[in-house]
């Protein structure tokens, strides 16, 4: 199973934090928010507005392609 690790943010995660045994094929986004890590999640994670975006600096690779939709809106995105 996949490890993740948060870097920490000063309002998020101030410690930082590291998740053992992440379920596959789980969201980053509830993942996140499944171990108490609060982040934005303005559309209720319908994949309507991207206030869940993450930036991913390790494991890139391992991850799934984004869907068509997921890069439009990428594109949208604030500070990114």
């Amino acid at each position: 199973m996949p490890k993740v690790t948060v870097l920490p943010h000063a309002e998020l995660c101030p410690e930082g934090k590291t998740i053992e045994n992440a379920p596959e094929g789980q969201t980053i986004c509830d993942l996140l928010l499944d171990n108490d890590i609060e982040i934005d999640h303005a559309c209720e994670k319908s994949c309507a507005c991207t206030t869940c975006h993450v930036i991913v600096r390790k494991g890139f690779d391992s991850l799934e392609e984004p869907s068509e939709i997921e890069e439009d809106l990428l594109d949208q995105a604030w500070g990114l």
